[in-house]
């Protein structure tokens, strides 16, 4: 019981992690300081095309990557995108600046939707409910 707990802990600090980016990304005024404006200008500066549809996705699967994790629905392939988001964020914007203020955190948060995706949503979620395999 204890480890079902451990990962309702682990679920319920990812999904405040992303749920809160992609509700900022989404919905944000689009200037703000990290509004749709601003990540569009940083995916294009990263070489991505089209930017402004990029951050929507982004913003969509972070806000719905979130808030299927907090459920426990679907967990392991919630995580897929955001793992792929955290990957590309690291590479692309945050190796440069070094570890500490760099990608120190996105490597932390990594780590713990990897830990999702191999613990799975645990005892205490709707994928255990539902029967989803490998709950």
């Amino acid at each position: 019981m204890n480890v079902d707990l451990a990962i309702v802990v682990l679920r319920l600090a990812v999904a405040a992690i992303f749920i809160a980016q992609g509700w900022r990304k989404l919905l944000a005024p689009a200037e703000a300081p990290h509004g749709r404006a601003n990540l569009q200008r940083m995916i294009s500066s990263g070489g991505f095309p089209a930017a402004a549809p990029l951050a929507i996705l982004v913003g969509l699967a972070e806000l719905g990557g979130g808030t299927l994790v907090l459920a426990g629905l679907l967990t392991r392939l919630a995580v897929l995108p955001l793992i792929a988001i955290l990957l590309v964020a690291i590479g692309r914007f945050k190796w440069k600046a070094g570890f500490l203020g760099g990608w120190d955190w996105p490597l932390a948060v990594l780590g713990a939707c990897a830990a999702l995706l191999l613990l799975g949503a645990g005892r205490l979620s709707l994928d255990h409910v539902l029967g989803v395999p490998g709950s």
